[in-house]
């Protein structure tokens, strides 16, 4: 049972990150893992998850050009 620590976002997205392997996936040579992923804490983020706010800018950035092409044709 490998351990993992869980970060739990204001977007309802979650991510784990590896804190140690099990004796099996250790020993594995690709360290697979077959059983129960143990969270051993849970840290509540104040914000977005990279992701989300990857798609916010992206959206900010493609509205920004949609407004510079509309005052262009003025």
């Amino acid at each position: 049972m490998c351990d993992y620590e869980c970060f739990k976002f204001t977007c309802n997205c979650e991510t784990k990150k590896l804190l140690s392997y099990c004796h099996f996936a250790r020993n594995d040579p690709y360290h697979q893992c077959f059983d129960v992923d143990v969270i051993r804490n849970t840290f509540m983020q104040s914000g977005l998850c990279p992701g989300h706010v990857a798609q916010q800018e992206a959206a900010a950035t493609q509205q920004r050009l949609l407004q510079r092409q509309q005052q262009q044709r003025r």
